[in-house]
């Protein structure tokens, strides 16, 4: 029963969590045309940015209650290593945010290649948030065990994989108005992806605290936990 109901919650939270998302999406390229330029929300400090920051701030957040959490239950050494997972996310996804806002990454191609005498715009602003993903696949590779814990989280974190895959490929090369919004759409939908993970984490550990404190729960069992 309970896990039905962990289920519910799951498909309930990300149908409420993408439906929102994806109005905001909607109501932002229909302002954008009306106004004649529709990738104008998607700028910085625009309603997308604005929502796409704020979420990766609440992901930051939810990840280092999930750490602060699993380490106060985990009873053996390897069970809490695995659990600072949780932290290095908080941080990751704080970076994000920051960059998210301030657009730290813009730029960063050019930058490089100027330190080798080229001063032309080489187009490659996908190539860091490539980078990104590529040193968060490897995280989360080598902390696999924590994350294939909750079945939902790992199936949320796939698919904001993919949809960070696709926001590093559009962001490559002379991007077209349209490719722009696709990128910028792709993104917000893998930022959304990713603190629907970490809230079905965040089910999972406090599932886990009620069924420790559960009257006749075996010491035991949460010794192996």
């Amino acid at each position: 029963m309970a896990t039905a109901v962990d289920g519910n919650w799951t498909a309930k939270a990300a149908v409420a969590f993408f439906a929102v998302n994806i109005v905001a999406i909607v109501a932002a390229i229909i302002s954008g045309y009306e106004m004649g330029a529709l990738t104008h929300r998607f700028e910085e400090r625009q309603a997308i940015t604005f929502l796409s920051s704020n979420q990766l701030a609440a992901t930051a957040i939810v990840a280092w209650i999930i750490f602060l959490l699993a380490r106060s239950l985990r009873t053996t050494k390897p069970s809490r290593r695995q659990a600072s997972f949780w932290a290095f996310s908080a941080f990751g996804f704080l970076y994000l945010m920051l960059d998210e806002a301030f657009q730290f990454h813009e730029g960063m191609d050019t930058t490089f290649f100027r330190l080798f005498g080229v001063e032309t715009d080489p187009m490659l602003d996908g190539a860091p948030t490539a980078i990104y993903g590529v040193l968060a696949a490897a995280l989360c590779y080598y902390f696999r065990r924590e994350i294939t814990r909750y079945s939902a989280t790992l199936s949320f974190f796939l698919l904001g994989g993919f949809f960070l895959a696709v926001t590093s490929f559009l962001n490559l090369g002379m991007a077209t108005t349209v490719q722009i919004v696709v990128e910028e759409c792709a993104k917000l939908l893998g930022v959304v992806s990713f603190l629907l993970g970490h809230l079905a984490a965040l089910a999972g550990v406090i599932r886990e605290a009620a069924t420790d404190h559960a009257p006749g729960a075996d010491p035991v069992s949460r010794q192996l936990t």
